[in-house]
């Protein structure tokens, strides 16, 4: 892959929204931290999405006056080039209702419940909540980019909060949030082996609190593949950790078969 490919095909846009596949993905990745022009653009178009996401998307009647004024402010960040590219973004995402993944509290289970299904309820998952954490001085790039891609999250824009979250773990490998926020995005939007590898790296990173969550989760992910062994495994070490989880790991545990 090369620039004049990434140019002609808008990878770099449809990385943003997160339109390739995965062979794309990685190829993209590998020129882009070898290519200092092309990494530029990226960080620059990221920089771009975190500010655009502060301001309230407009009205119908005013759209027109709102991209007046932001093509108004690009030049200033980014090359024409990106120009284009943001710009198509910001308007399909407009256009695009948020996603929302609703997911229901497990309910009491009736006496003729089939242990699979009693399974699929014990696996259901409710996003675990985010709460900003105000930083004192000027974030760096990749806390930057994971701060807007969780404004996304918040919103159960999980799909959009991805290439974000991408960007900041491969900037910054060894940060515990990153991993466990990106693993949780992946578990969301069905991408479980992607998640499966992310809670792995979090717990290696050695953090408690995300360390426990991440054992939950991949509970999770074996219940819904009927693995109740190694489900089993998971509860357990969430459990050892005492933490927020321990309650809700422990009623699984007891439930299971």
């Amino acid at each position: 892959m090369d620039c004049k490919q990434i140019a002609e095909q808008d990878l770099l846009e449809r990385y943003l929204l997160d339109q390739l596949t995965e062979q794309e993905r990685e190829d993209l990745e590998q020129h882009y931290f070898g290519c200092a022009e092309c990494f530029s653009q990226l960080q620059a178009a990221l920089t771009l999405q975190s500010q655009l996401s502060r301001y309230p998307l407009p009205r119908a009647e005013v759209k027109g006056a709102f991209f007046r004024a932001a093509f108004l402010w690009i030049p200033a960040l980014v090359s024409a080039v990106v120009l284009l590219a943001i710009g198509t973004w910001w308007y399909s995402a407009r256009r695009h209702t948020v996603q929302q993944v609703v997911l229901p509290r497990p309910t009491t289970e009736p006496a003729s419940l089939s242990p699979s299904a009693s399974l699929e309820q014990l696996a259901l998952v409710e996003p675990p909540p985010y709460k900003a954490v105000a930083l004192r001085g000027i974030e760096d790039p990749a806390h930057e980019q994971f701060r807007a891609a969780m404004q996304s999250y918040s919103t159960g824009s999980y799909t959009r909060a991805i290439a974000g979250l991408r960007t900041a773990v491969k900037t910054e490998p060894d940060v515990p949030s990153f991993n466990f926020y990106l693993g949780t995005c992946y578990l969301l939007t069905g991408r479980t082996d992607s998640a499966v590898t992310l809670f792995r790296k979090t717990i290696e990173l050695g953090d408690p609190a995300y360390s426990e969550q991440s054992h939950f989760y991949l509970a999770k992910i074996y219940l819904k593949n009927q693995d109740v062994a190694h489900a089993r495994d998971e509860l357990k070490s969430s459990i050892s950790f005492h933490g927020s989880k321990e309650r809700e790991a422990a009623e699984i545990l007891r439930q299971l078969p």
